[in-house]
């Protein structure tokens, strides 16, 4: 695989969106390269067209990882990358998921053997040692004591039973909310003032069938969420925003942003960027097997703006560390990231 790529100092093109000084930048290859890190990495074609037509080619790259099987989401935590991984199929893969960290030298499998997994989708961080998990059919909260050495606090299923546990969003140090997109509700988790487990309740006000992803703007209260034909509704794909309280329970109307399905109703992530920016993740038509997208909308305006498209791949649940966009291309076992700082 050829391509011009930029090899930096700190590990490969835009990895942790770096460089971000000019004088880290080594040279400039015209091959797939592999980093000081040991990660291979190339370019690929990516565009955002706004609303007019116009195309914009923006930056951006693929990463082949070791250690990788069904890529599902990704968190950026202080300066490492962070995946979940199903380890197979969604839903049918007890004792298959595990947890990946990428340090800038070498992509480590946490708690490697010493717990197990069993379908680990979103995720987040709760302090600075402990990770929320959806582990469908239960909801996990681990002890990173240290990479290799970790421990399952308290994992619970649902009382009800779980349809399809999904996305987390953490709200702060010990809440945060979990989606079901099978049973079309959220759960939120309050976790131990002492952090020896938690408690979970049903989030009153949202009864949205396929709700996947969220997002959170403590800025403004505000939770965003998206709906996705993964429910095995054909007519699902639209976006939605609400405000929350202090106690994060809704305490306005749920708003839908959409008058007709955005893309092909794949929809899994959604994330804020810079500039008043949300941006979902749409797998495409037939799912894995086509073109996914990314759309790009103006939060004041509640307007798209921008779709982004080229070679990516099953995009699932997408994160945003500065200006770049990072995607787990689920099907294909990869990781790849967008500059997106040229998004108006």
């Amino acid at each position: 695989m050829f391509s011009k790529v930029v090899v930096s100092l700190c590990a490969s093109v835009m990895l942790f969106g770096c460089p971000k000084n000019k004088s880290d930048v080594v040279e400039v290859v015209d091959v797939a390269v592999e980093s000081e890190s040991g990660i291979n990495s190339e370019e690929i074609n990516v565009v955002a067209t706004n609303s007019k037509g116009a195309e914009t080619p923006l930056k951006a790259v693929r990463y082949n990882f070791e250690n990788l099987s069904t890529p599902e989401s990704i968190v950026v935590y202080g300066g490492d990358i962070y995946v979940s991984n199903i380890g197979g199929n969604p839903g049918h893969s007890p004792d298959m998921g595990f947890i990946t960290k990428f340090n800038g030298k070498e992509n480590l499998k946490l708690c490697d053997g010493a717990i197990s997994l069993n379908d680990p989708k979103g995720f987040a961080f709760m302090g600075d040692k402990y990770l929320l998990i959806s582990n469908h059919p239960e909801i996990t909260f681990v002890n990173l004591v240290t990479d290799d050495k970790c421990a399952i606090v308290q994992s619970s299923p649902i009382e009800a039973g779980a349809g399809f546990l999904n996305d987390v969003i953490r709200l702060d140090s010990r809440t945060a909310l979990v989606t079901d997109t099978g049973k079309g509700v959220v759960f939120k988790v309050t976790i131990n003032e002492n952090f020896d487990g938690f408690k979970m309740e049903t989030l009153k006000g949202i009864n949205h069938n396929g709700i996947n992803g969220v997002a959170f703007d403590p800025n403004s209260s505000t939770l965003y969420f998206v709906t996705s034909t993964f429910s095995g509704d054909a007519t699902l794909g639209d976006l939605y925003s609400v405000k929350l309280d202090d106690n994060f329970n809704l305490s306005g109307n749920v708003t839908k942003w959409n008058n007709k399905q955005i893309g092909a109703g794949g929809l899994d992530g959604v994330v804020l960027s810079k500039n008043n920016k949300l941006i979902v993740s749409d797998w495409g038509k037939d799912g894995a097997d086509n073109a996914a997208q990314l759309f790009v909308y103006d939060i004041p305006t509640k307007t798209l703006t921008s779709t982004i498209s080229g070679e990516i791949t099953a995009t699932a649940d997408i994160t945003v560390e500065d200006d770049v966009l990072y995607l787990p291309e689920f099907s294909q076992n990869r990781i790849s990231s967008i500059d997106i700082s040229q998004l108006k």
